[in-house]
């Protein structure tokens, strides 16, 4: 997991300045509470602040940024200012396919076609606030078509600078070490004031609505083997904060809705005995799969669930991920420095040859020879034994150093959560909106139904995170 405090030092927000960052007063009645400071959280804050509501946003943790903050930082949109230069050809309708393809019978036609047309827009914002992109769009691990724009910033530093800035300049508050531990219901049965604790004290602040942007449940190990038992022995690429507390207090509080909680998406990241996780495989150009006899065994731009599956069933549940120089160097800084970190703790290995790449890996270096030199003659011919999409078939594995990781599978991301309405409203276990509650990101439900697409989370996230504070701000 990146370093936190080099995160927000690189956000410009030092680890002990974000605390510290809350108004002088508290207002009696605040219009709108926000629970939680990642992402999702922040663009609803800034979104609720901007349409003219006062804005609190309470947050567990000691600093904000969630999920978001040390996230891969790729977001998925249909932007032909970048597209069409590449000779891309994509459309809001197309992406909407892709995620409903993704996400099964699960994913509301709805909730897709929202977030495919506004990813767009709110990336033209994000540029507005002082984000910077890079000028290609590629395809990520799980992403399925070039569409994954990649920020300047490392990870997901940029978002948080950019959303952080823009909630307090706004007139937001934002306050942390705050656990919220009830929501409270008027006699009319709307959402009405939520009780938290801070520093051992027990507050209680009234609000015309409550948004809830707290995260999903990845770090919960309790959680994840009461929905998903084979899964619970996995590590997480979580934040501690990932705990999913806020959706079994919104169903004991005001009987709210839970759909989708056996779906848990894992992606390449550290065995079970392991604790530093390296990421070679971001970019499904740049890498391959072998398995503990060193071959390759799938494609690597197969679905997200597919590929968790099939690595679980290994030997082990252990894969590898082989990359070359070109591979490494393509990435950003903090996921060179993984690397290097990776070497000296055991987790990644890298050397001038594939001979000694493997014998270090200790995978049989004839198998790995072999897997490479037979993935290149892929990409010269641009056709995959595994059927790889020609499209991904750019990049030669030749550049030495190379470099080895482990590809076990880690716990990323918990479709499951509140279920919601187009305007991010939050049901009840009758299908009822209860009035005043409202919910956005990885703590909603009914986007991505079996299977999140590569890059659809911090989209998703702000997307809807400003959908809910948007409508949160009329119900004043």
């Amino acid at each position: 997991m990146p370093n936190r405090r080099k995160l927000l030092l690189a956000a410009g927000l030092s680890s002990c300045a974000l605390p510290c960052v809350q108004a002088a007063r508290q207002p009696k009645q605040p219009h709108v509470v926000v629970i939680g400071a990642g992402g999702a959280g922040l663009a609803a804050a800034a979104e609720a602040a901007r349409c003219g509501a006062l804005v609190t946003v309470l947050e567990k943790q000691n600093a904000v940024g969630g999920d978001t903050l040390i996230s891969g930082g790729f977001y998925a949109a249909v932007d032909p200012k970048r597209q069409i230069p590449q000779g891309i050809s994509d459309s809001i309708e197309r992406f909407t396919a892709d995620i409903l393809e993704s996400g099964g019978d699960k994913s509301d036609p709805r909730l897709a076609q929202i977030l495919a047309r506004g990813a767009g827009a709110m990336l033209e914002q994000l540029e507005s606030l002082g984000m910077r992109f890079q000028p290609d769009v590629i395809e990520i691990y799980g992403a399925h078509w070039p569409r994954c724009h990649k920020p300047m910033m490392p990870n997901g530093v940029g978002y948080i600078q950019a959303l952080h800035s823009a909630a307090l300049r706004r007139g937001a508050q934002i306050r942390t070490n705050c656990q919220v531990t009830g929501l409270i219901l008027n006699p009319a049965g709307n959402v009405s004031a939520v009780r938290y604790t801070s520093h051992k004290k027990i507050f209680k602040m009234r609000a015309n609505a409550v948004i809830i942007a707290s995260g999903g449940f990845g770090a919960n190990t309790k959680m994840v083997a009461r929905y998903q038992p084979k899964l619970a022995m996995l590590t997480t690429d979580n934040t501690p904060g990932s705990t999913g507390e806020m959706l079994e207090i919104a169903v004991r509080d005001c009987r709210a809705k839970l759909i989708d909680m056996a779906e848990i998406q894992c992606l390449p990241g550290c065995p079970a005995d392991r604790k530093h996780r390296v990421r070679l495989h971001n970019d499904v150009s740049r890498f391959i799969f072998v398995d503990p006899s060193g071959r390759r065994f799938c494609r690597e731009d197969e679905r997200r669930d597919v590929l968790r599956d099939t690595v679980l069933s290994l030997p082990g549940g252990i894969a590898y991920s082989i990359t070359d120089a070109a591979g490494l160097r393509s990435y950003d800084i903090l996921i060179q420095k993984e690397a290097v970190l990776g070497v000296e703790t055991g987790d990644a290995w890298s050397s001038s040859t594939l001979e000694g790449l493997a014998k270090m890996m200790k995978l049989p270096p004839k198998a790995v020879v072999s897997a490479v030199a037979d993935y290149n003659d892929g990409v010269r011919r641009k056709c995959d034994r595994f059927g790889k999409s020609p499209r991904e078939l750019r990049h030669l594995i030749v550049e030495p150093p190379f470099w080895g990781c482990y590809a076990a599978m880690t716990i990323h991301y918990t479709m499951g959560g509140l279920k919601i309405s187009p305007q991010a409203q939050v049901l009840d276990d009758a299908d009822q909106i209860i009035p005043g509650l409202y919910a956005a990101g990885e703590a909603a439900s009914g986007i991505h139904g079996i299977n999140r697409m590569g890059a659809n989370g911090i989209n998703d996230a702000l997307v809807f995170g400003t959908i809910a504070g948007r409508e949160a701000a009329l119900c004043g």
